[in-house]
């Protein structure tokens, strides 16, 4: 409990200004307090918009772990461990272990326990992380900044469920559909939302997008969320989803460079690789952002090939805005 209640002061934190986040902090470090100078290295490069940002999304990921926080923790931990194994893969062989879909899925999702305890560690991983962190900051104010209220999101790889969460929740979107190809992440999804009190405005389906032939429904906003760097064919199903959108949506993607995890296919390097994907899958970037690990300066995170996010807002190509 003392380890939970001085959480924020282990890292630096104010805990009066920042209860949730001090308090994730502590539930962590309760089970990993070797974690201490990683977590410390996250949060005092972060700025004051993006520490109370992170403390509103915290409060929210708390909320949806409930009554689990030390069992995420543990699933955090072990995430963590899964990928330093996949990191000294990544340096030794300069390539991501498995390259197909099918290896992907007989080694991480047909493992629900895996998958299970995968998507657990990656709801902490949005707030402790700083490029995860940022990015969802960008998604709050960018995203929020160019969709309608009231409007109608699909996620395709929905996962955890926190970005359909925030996209009702801080966006005001009216109405959410959820696809994943994985039952596991798909039911936390389910229960991000039944959180929220929004499960009569969700719908959620088990569905390949690969397979995915003409939907008779539009949406204002698409989300691939770290999605396309586990497709074998991430460009074909840029195309498929090009109709999904309505004439004015728009589409926002994560996508990283040199980032190893236990099920990504497509080794993306440069920033200009992750934009290319889009414009050959017939989308207009209209902002991007890139969020590195602790905050370090792009050009050094891509020369020493350490984790970043690309975060996306795109359009339509052949469409753009009336």
């Amino acid at each position: 409990m003392d380890a939970v209640a001085n959480g924020g002061k282990e890292v630096g934190l104010d805990e009066q200004d920042y209860p949730s986040l001090s308090r994730l902090v502590g539930i962590v470090l309760a089970a990993w307090p070797e974690h201490r100078a990683y977590l410390h290295n996250s949060l005092s490069v972060r700025t004051g918009p993006l520490l109370r940002s992170s403390d509103r999304l915290a409060e929210a990921v708390l909320d949806l772990a409930a009554p689990h926080e030390a069992g995420h923790a543990d699933d955090y931990r072990w995430l963590c461990g899964q990928i330093m194994e996949e990191e000294l893969y990544f340096r030794k062989h300069k390539t991501y272990r498995f390259k197909t879909f099918a290896e992907a899925s007989e080694h991480v999702y047909s493992d629900h326990e895996f998958m299970n305890r995968y998507m657990n560690g990656l709801l902490y991983s949005q707030i402790l992380w700083y490029m995860h962190a940022s990015s969802l900051h960008f998604f709050s104010q960018r995203v929020a900044a160019r969709v309608p209220v009231g409007g109608k999101v699909l996620e395709v790889g929905s996962g955890h469920g926190l970005l359909l969460f925030l996209a009702l929740r801080d966006l005001g979107m009216s109405q959410a559909v959820a696809w994943d190809i994985n039952q596991v992440s798909l039911d936390q999804t389910r229960h991000a939302l039944e959180k929220l009190g929004a499960l009569d405005r969700a719908r959620f389906a088990v569905r390949d997008i690969h397979t995915v032939d003409a939907v008779d429904e539009t949406f204002d906003l698409i989300i691939l969320s770290h999605l396309l760097e586990h497709l074998e064919n991430p460009v074909g199903v840029l195309k498929k989803i090009s109709p999904l959108l309505s004439h004015t949506g728009l589409v926002y993607v994560n996508v990283p460079l040199n980032a190893p995890m236990p099920d990504h296919l497509i080794l993306l390097q440069t920033p200009e690789e992750a934009e290319r994907l889009l414009t050959d899958g017939g989308f207009r970037p209209v902002e991007i952002s890139h969020h590195t690990t602790h905050g370090m300066a792009l050009t050094r995170a891509l020369r020493l090939k350490t984790a970043v996010t690309c975060s996306i807002i795109a359009e339509r190509a052949s469409l753009g805005f009336s």
